[in-house]
């Protein structure tokens, strides 16, 4: 292994592991917001902001579920482009929708002065702010890899150069096993006419 691939290695590994903190984080926003849509139903005295904020938090966790199903099921041979761009878009869905449930949350829960609706309020534009920034940096992201898709599609193009070199060993095998029977099969043919002139030899002597 050369310097340049352990430097793609090594930044392979730390990509993987902020992905992962990523989609964790992110699983974990859907599930706590649609555990509080489902608490506001009961206990908010708004029940239209509570049924629209329910019904968004379910489009983001149904969301989630197929980017769950795009990410895990069937990747046996790694991710196809095709693939790698659903998980983005469907990555983008989520984002929007659950940066739509919390901005409707925090504008429509009235202000009131109790501490339980000061705590949603509050609550709701922190997620609305960081789901916000995530939502803008997932459209640049997805704008820079449509102008540079190398940097990202890279390596299934060197999965296709690796497997395209198999038959080229292969081939190579079978031409040295089909070489040597031809060259044992000619050398019999040498050995009378050594015989015949040592002994033309012993008889001159």
């Amino acid at each position: 292994m050369n310097e340049r691939e352990a430097r793609l290695v090594y930044k392979n590994k730390i990509t993987k592991t902020i992905n992962l903190a990523a989609f964790i984080a992110s699983c974990v926003v859907v599930y706590s917001s649609t555990l509080l849509s489902a608490f506001l139903l009961v206990a908010s005295t708004n029940q239209v902001v509570a049924y629209i904020f329910f019904g968004l938090c379910i489009l983001a966790l149904v969301m989630t579920a197929v980017r769950i199903g795009l990410m895990f099921v069937g990747r046996k041979d790694g991710f196809t482009i095709t693939r790698f761009k659903a998980i983005d878009v469907v990555k983008q869905i989520i984002r929007g929708t659950v940066l739509a449930a919390h901005t409707f949350l925090a504008i429509g829960i009235g202000t009131g002065s109790s501490g339980f609706d000061l705590a949603i309020r509050v609550y709701s534009i922190f997620i609305a702010v960081i789901e916000l920034i995530l939502f803008v940096y997932g459209l640049w992201k997805m704008a820079w890899i449509k102008e540079n898709p190398e940097r990202i599609y890279d390596k299934f193009a060197i999965k296709e150069a690796k497997e395209s070199n198999m038959p080229t060993k292969t081939s190579r095998k079978s031409h040295v096993n089909y070489s040597e029977p031809t060259k044992i099969g000619h050398a019999p043919k040498a050995i009378p006419t050594i015989d015949a002139e040592v002994k033309e030899i012993e008889v001159k002597k």
